[in-house]
């Protein structure tokens, strides 16, 4: 089950709308309780994956009865079926009963300082949750126990508890923070990290698998500094030039997985190298800045596909991406990426002739013969009313890869477009016209 509000790109403060969606179907506040009896009576529903999303944004009066009615009709008191617990702590920052059901849960989090403390028992999990500002607050506290670095480090050891496991550990990491008033550097953006805190929780977990989750804003935008005026710890960003960071010379992970749904500087620095308005983030520096915290030889990224979607020359925008892509000449390296564009991003105005005509390939690509399709939901930017349901679209994909067998480097981009799109854009002469270009591989 999904509940979540739903708010404009640039909103950040609480509001006082009266719905929020479940399950991507608007609800009325005063609905919900007579919505989750009836799941627990007439329909009888065993919810065992719950997933809340930006609910912190609410009025806090209804915030917290939310919380609380998600824990007594949802969840229950023994919570028997529950197996998935994300984003409740969000509004809660960890309380007890939350830390309670994160001893039954295979997947859980992200977690809050409060329950890492919690977690003394043994248990191995799917999945687990952690976010930027978690890696700051556990360097700090260690900060805060130590008169000097190597107590520090002790403290981080007895911190973390090897007891605990998890298969995949998915770390959140806010595109937009700020540092608190007075200080420089307050124009938003992703911050440093402890890179001792990310490596012993790395080992001491026996993580398998990295996913990492790019998103615009959370609500711990406020970064934490006190560990920057020490230098005990190593700081590391994913958008710093990579040649800074050092390679992990004792980790490695079977994939790292990257989701973007829910970015915009991240997704918007891979599809554009020199934004039109705005300097670059640095995150052409992404994936060589993975391969070094993170070692791996396989990498998959779903770009967004609401918001910065690409919608001019696709030749450039495949051209770009492969730049990104193949910055440090990569070797034994597999890289999949998802990337939604606008059908507008195929064709281009002849500036002399006034007449339209068909990008082609970006260079260095070939085509595959891989029809794919997948349903993606979204909402307007401009919710203010709410409509009562998303939108669910078919978006069609076709392949397009890179392959340097010397390297052992192989590059699968998959890119989509929306089923509609293509069924009203486009007329049959000019595809006969340019039978080479991109576009025209969706109709073959």
């Amino acid at each position: 089950m999904k509940i979540e509000y739903v708010c404009e790109r640039k909103e950040r403060e609480k509001t006082s709308k009266d719905f929020i969606y479940i399950n991507y179907r608007k609800v009325k506040t005063q609905d919900v309780l007579g919505y989750f009896i009836f799941l627990n009576t007439a329909v009888g529903a065993k919810i065992e994956k719950i997933t809340t999303r930006r609910l912190w944004m609410l009025k806090n009066k209804f915030m917290i009865r939310l919380h609380d009615l998600i824990h007594s009709q949802l969840i229950g008191s023994n919570g028997t079926h529950i197996q998935s617990l994300i984003g409740l702590e969000e509004i809660c920052n960890g309380c007890e009963k939350c830390f309670n059901i994160a001893k039954k849960c295979l997947e859980y989090g992200p977690l809050r300082f409060s329950t890492l403390q919690t977690m003394t028992y043994s248990k191995n999990y799917k999945k687990l949750h952690v976010t930027d500002k978690l890696f700051e607050d556990i360097a700090e506290y260690c900060i805060s126990k130590s008169k000097n670095k190597e107590e520090c480090f002790q403290e981080l050891d007895n911190t973390i508890f090897p007891v605990i496991s998890c298969d995949t550990l998915s770390i959140w990491i806010n595109e937009t923070r700020v540092f608190p008033d007075g200080m420089e550097g307050l124009e938003y953006d992703h911050r440093h990290m402890p890179r001792e805190v990310i490596d012993v929780i790395l080992r001491k977990w026996s993580v398998k698998s990295i996913q990492l989750n790019m998103i615009y804003f959370t609500n711990e935008g406020m970064c934490s500094v006190d560990w920057l005026q020490y230098d005990y710890f190593t700081r590391v960003r994913l958008n710093d030039p990579y040649f800074k960071t050092q390679k992990s010379p004792d980790l490695k992970f079977t994939n790292v997985d990257v989701e973007m749904s829910d970015s915009i500087y991240c997704v918007r620095d891979l599809g554009v190298r020199y934004p039109k308005y705005k300097s670059p983030r640095g995150y052409a520096n992404f994936i060589p800045n993975i391969r070094r915290l993170f070692p791996t030889d396989k990498i998959s990224m779903d770009l967004s596909h609401w918001c910065c979607i690409a919608n001019d020359d696709i030749e450039k925008k495949m051209s770009t991406i492969l730049y990104v892509v193949s910055m440090e000449q990569p070797q034994n390296l597999s890289v999949d990426i998802k990337f939604f564009v606008e059908s507008a991003i195929v064709k281009k105005l002849n500036e002399e002739t006034k007449k339209e005509e068909l990008f082609g390939i970006a260079p260095k690509y070939n085509f595959r013969k891989h029809c794919l399709q997948c349903y993606k939901k979204s909402l307007p930017f401009e919710v203010k009313l709410g409509p009562d349901a998303f939108n669910s679209e078919k978006w069609i994909g076709r392949r397009f890869q890179v392959e340097d067998t010397f390297n052992q480097f192989n590059f699968n981009l998959d890119v989509y477009i929306k089923e509609k799109d293509l069924e009203d854009e486009l007329d049959k002469e000019m595809l006969q016209k340019y039978p080479n270009s991109f576009v025209g591989h969706f109709y073959n």
